[in-house]
């Protein structure tokens, strides 16, 4: 399950690699925008049915260019995933093969033969769904519903006078609850 949880977070996440302006928040309480040079440091936890994991992350954003480090608990295993918009690449700690491919999807696929709607995670981790695909805004709750999953901005935080992102998502799809909490936002 670890290196499930690591490389569907990694992969998710390195979707992000070219953030721009975000297109209009679903809740007033975002605001501001993310420049092309950004890092974040969190936490991110994954639950399937009985299943549970959990794993720190890095991510380093410069231009089209990101590196995410993601690590067990204690520093335990890991994985780096790097990248651009013409290629990506995924080392994971204690194997021999590199996952390369041009997009975070065909890299997840090779390495789990499945994978996540990874390409709208560049939106999603702002709290905003994709703009060029429909989404239905959740009625309960700060967030929306886009592809089947609904991802819910369950905390907010406030960046800078001008910039509020959210601080706590969750990611679900039927079973599968994948919940980043975001401990610092440096843009």
């Amino acid at each position: 399950m670890t290196r499930v949880l690591l490389i569907s977070i990694a992969l998710l996440l390195s979707a992000c690699s070219s953030i721009q302006a975000p297109p209009s928040a679903p809740d007033a309480s975002l605001q501001g925008k993310l420049d092309n040079d950004w890092q974040f440091t969190g936490k991110a936890g994954i639950r399937q049915g009985n299943s549970a994991d959990s794993a720190n992350i890095d991510w380093h954003q410069q231009g089209q260019a990101y590196e995410v480090r993601l690590s067990g608990p204690l520093g335990q295993g890991g994985a780096v995933i790097s990248g651009d918009s013409r290629a990506v690449e995924m080392q994971v700690s204690g194997e021999d093969e590199t996952f390369r491919g041009a997009t975070p999807e065909e890299v997840m696929y090779q390495a789990l033969g499945w994978y996540l709607p990874v390409s709208q995670a560049r939106y999603w981790v702002q709290g905003l769904p994709d703009p060029t695909l429909p989404s239905t805004p959740l009625a309960d709750a700060r967030g929306f519903e886009q592809l089947g999953w609904r991802v819910e901005i369950q905390r907010l935080s406030e960046v800078s006078p001008e910039l509020t992102l959210p601080g706590r998502l969750e990611f679900s799809y039927q079973d599968l609850r994948l919940r980043l909490v975001i401990r610092e936002w440096q843009p």
